[in-house]
C-alpha cells in the first residue's frame, strides 16, 4: 500500500507542479519519488522475508511428518533457496539501489539549485485548485504514513518504517508547497523559490547520510544472529517525518547516560504530555508579539493587511503601533527623514594611493565634448566641424530624501532602481553636451546644480515622491590609462602660460622704466635749461647793479673793488682755519701747528689710568 500511494502521490505532484509552475512542488515531487524507490525496496525485501518464513514453515512440517531432521540439516544450503535469495538481495541488490539513491539525492540537491531560479513565475489563477488538491493529498499521505509507522512500531515490522517516514515527509512537503503558494499570493514571490531550495538542502543532507551509511556498511562487523540496520532507511527523513520521535530518542539517550529509566519519571511523563501545549503557547506568544511594531524617530512605515495598505494610505509615524499578526499584517519601514545616497559613475575602492595615474576606482567613462576650433577639419559632405570628444571618469554622489512614502512605495515597483536609472540617463545626456575644460575647472559647481535640477524634474515626472538634495561631482579625471599624458599636456600648457605672463611682466616693467627714465631726462634737461637761463639773467642783472654801484663812487673806485674782494674771500673761506698777524713791522718767525685739535668732550670721557 505504501509504494502504491507514493506512486500516485508522485504522479499527482508532478501534474500539480506542471499545472501551477511551482518550484517547491517540483522538489516535493522529487522527494516523493525517493520515497517511492525506498518503498519498492521495502516491498521486495518484505516479499523475500515472507517467502523465507513460508519456506521455513514448510520444512518444519515436512520434518515433523517424516520424524527426522538429519537429512534437512545436512543439506541446508540446498533446502533453503528463499533464504539464499534474501541474503543475495541484501548483499548485492540493496547496496546497489542505495548507491543509486545517493546519486539521485545528490543530483536533486545540486542541479535544481540554479535551474529553479529561472523558472517562470507561479500562476496565481490556478493556485486555489492546486492548494486544495495538495491539501487533500497531504492529508492522505499523513494519515497513511502515521498508520504505517504505528503498525511498524506495534507489530515489529521495521521494513515499513522507511516508506512511512517518506510518506509523512511528503505530507509535510505538500504543506510547505501550500504555504509557499499562499505567500506568493500575498505578495512574496520569492518564498516559493526559498521553500524549493530548503527542500534541495533536505535532499543534500539525505545524500550525505546515505553516503556515510554506505561507507560505514563496508566496515561493519557481521555477527551472526544480530539484526543489521536497514541500509536504505534514513534517520534524517524519519526525524523530519516524525518530529515526535526526537523525544523518544532523547529519552533513550538519557536512560543510557544516567543508568536508570528517565522516561519513567513524572517530569518526563508530564513533559511528554504537555510539550504540545507548551509549544502551542509559545507559538501563540510569538504570533501575539508580531501584533506590535515600534517605529524609530526619523522613520515611517507602511502598514499593510494582506498586502494592501490599511487606512487612507497605510503610512504610520514614529512610536508604538498595533497591527494584525504576521503574516496577515506586515510593516515596511523607510528612513524618510534620513538623507540617502547612491553613486553614479565610478565606484570608489579602498586604495592607499589616490592619484590619476593609479587605479583607485571601478572606472566608468563618460563622453564629454570639447571646444570647437579652426584646426579641426570640416566634413567634406556637410562642411560642419565635429566637436572633439573626450572620455572622463566621474564619481557622482546623489543625495535624496523620501518626501511622500505612499507614492514612493506604491506608484513604482522599484523606486531606488528607477531613480538610479534616471540619474544615470541625465548624467549621460548632460556630459555629452558639456565642455571638458569647464568640468575640469570652474564649471563643476554649475554642472552639479544643473544635474540636480534635471534629475529632480524627471523624478517628479515619474511621481517618485523623493527630493534630490545634492548632486556632487567628485574625483573627476581622465581615464587612468591616459592620465599621465593628460598631466604632461596640462603641464606644458601651464608652462607656456607662465612664460607668457613672465614676458608680459618684463615688457610692462621695461616699458614703464623707459617711460620714467625718459620723463626724468626731459624734466632734468628742462630744469637745467631753466636754471641756465635764470642764472644768466641773474648774473646779467647782478652785473648791471654792480656797474651802477661802481659808477656811483667815481672817486673811490678802489673801495668798491676792495669790498668785493673781501666779500669773495669771506664767502670762499668760511670753513677754512684762519691765522691773524696783528703786526707786520717786526721780524717775527711764525710757526703754524697744522694738526687738528682733539675735541675736549672726547678727552674728558677717557678713563684715567690706575696704578698697580
Amino acid at each position: 500500500m505504501n509504494w502504491v500511494v507514493l506512486l500516485g502521490a508522485t504522479l499527482a505532484l508532478m501534474l500539480i507542479a506542471n499545472y501551477l509552475s511551482s518550484s517547491a512542488a517540483i522538489m516535493g515531487t522529487i522527494l516523493t519519488g525517493f520515497g517511492l524507490l525506498v518503498a519498492l525496496l521495502s516491498y521486495f525485501h518484505i516479499g523475500l522475508i515472507e517467502r523465507e518464513q513460508f519456506e521455513k514453515m514448510e520444512l518444519e512440517e515436512l520434518s515433523k511428518s517424516r520424524g527426522s531432521e538429519s537429512l534437512f540439516v545436512t543439506a541446508a544450503a540446498d533446502t533453503f533457496p528463499a533464504k539464499r535469495s534474501r541474503e543475495q538481495f541484501e548483499r548485492f541488490f540493496i547496496p546497489t539501489c542505495t548507491a543509486l539513491l545517493f546519486l539521485l539525492q545528490a543530483a536533486a540537491a545540486y542541479f535544481p539549485w540554479q535551474r529553479l531560479a529561472v523558472m517562470p513565475p507561479l500562476i496565481a489563477d490556478r493556485a486555489k485548485l492546486a492548494m486544495s488538491l495538495l491539501g487533500l493529498m497531504g492529508l492522505i499521505l499523513f494519515l497513511l504514513g502515521k498508520y504505517s509507522s504505528g503498525l511498524a512500531r506495534l507489530k515489529g515490522l521495521k521494513l515499513l518504517r522507511p516508506g512511512a517516514a517518506y510518506m509523512q515527509l511528503s505530507a509535510y512537503a505538500c504543506l510547505a508547497v501550500i504555504g509557499a503558494t499562499a505567500a506568493v499570493l500575498s505578495g512574496f514571490p520569492k518564498v516559493d523559490l526559498i521553500i524549493a531550495r530548503v527542500l534541495c538542502c533536505v535532499s543534500g543532507l539525505a545524500a550525505v547520510e546515505t553516503l556515510l551509511a554506505l561507507v560505514l556498511e563496508g566496515y561493519r562487523v557481521r555477527v551472526q544472529g544480530r539484526e543489521a540496520r536497514l541500509l536504505y532507511e534514513s534517520r534524517l527523513v524519519g526525524l523530519l517525518g516524525q518530529p515526535e520521535a526526537i523525544i523518544t530518542t532523547a529519552a533513550h539517550a538519557l536512560d543510557y547516560q544516567f543508568g536508570f529509566k528517565v522516561s519513567d519519571t513524572w517530569f518526563y511523563r508530564f513533559l511528554e504530555k504537555a510539550l504540545g501545549w507548551m509549544l502551542l503557547v509559545q507559538l501563540g506568544v510569538l504570533v501575539l508579539s508580531t501584533c506590535f511594531v515600534i517605529i524609530e524617530p526619523g522613520d515611517e512605515a507602511l502598514l499593510e493587511c494582506f498586502g494592501k495598505p490599511m487606512g487612507q494610505n497605510g503610512v504610520i509615524g514614529p512610536g508604538l503601533h498595533i497591527k494584525p499578526p504576521w503574516p496577515i499584517g506586515q510593516t515596511r519601514i523607510f528612513p524618510t527623514e534620513r538623507i540617502q545616497t547612491f553613486l553614479v559613475g565610478a565606484e570608489p575602492e579602498q586604495s592607499p594611493t589616490i592619484a590619476w595615474t593609479v587605479i583607485h576606482t571601478k572606472e566608468e567613462n563618460f563622453l564629454v565634448s570639447g571646444e570647437l576650433n579652426s584646426q579641426i577639419p570640416a566634413n567634406q559632405q556637410t562642411g560642419v566641424r565635429s566637436p572633439p570628444v573626450s572620455l572622463l571618469s566621474v564619481s557622482i554622489p546623489v543625495h535624496y530624501q523620501i518626501t511622500n512614502l505612499a507614492t514612493w512605495a506604491y506608484i513604482n515597483e522599484d523606486p531606488i532602481t528607477l531613480l538610479t536609472n534616471i540619474a544615470e540617463r541625465e548624467v549621460v545626456l548632460y556630459l555629452a553636451s558639456a565642455n571638458f575644460d569647464d568640468l575640469m575647472s570652474r564649471g563643476r559647481g554649475a554642472a552639479a546644480e544643473a544635474l540636480r535640477r534635471n534629475i529632480q524634474k524627471e523624478a517628479d515626472a515619474k511621481d517618485l515622491g523623493a527630493r534630490i538634495t545634492f548632486v556632487g561631482l567628485e574625483d573627476i579625471h581622465p581615464p587612468t590609462k591616459v592620465a599621465g599624458v593628460f598631466e604632461q599636456v596640462v603641464g606644458a600648457s601651464e608652462t607656456r602660460e607662465s612664460k607668457i605672463l613672465t614676458a608680459r611682466a618684463h615688457a610692462i616693467s621695461t616699458n614703464a622704466w623707459a617711460a620714467g627714465e625718459s620723463f626724468k631726462r626731459v624734466t632734468t634737461a628742462e630744469a637745467d635749461q631753466h636754471g641756465a637761463i635764470t642764472n644768466s639773467a641773474s648774473r646779467a642783472l647782478l652785473f648791471a647793479n654792480q656797474q651802477l654801484a661802481y659808477s656811483a663812487a667815481p672817486g673811490y673806485k678802489g673801495v668798491y673793488e676792495e669790498q668785493a674782494r673781501l666779500e669773495a674771500m669771506i664767502d670762499n673761506s668760511e670753513d677754512a682755519r684762519k691765522y691773524i698777524l696783528a703786526t707786520t713791522n717786526v721780524p717775527n718767525i711764525p710757526i703754524f701747528n697744522l694738526e687738528d685739535k682733539i675735541r675736549a668732550d672726547l678727552i674728558e670721557r677717557l678713563p684715567a689710568p690706575t696704578g698697580k
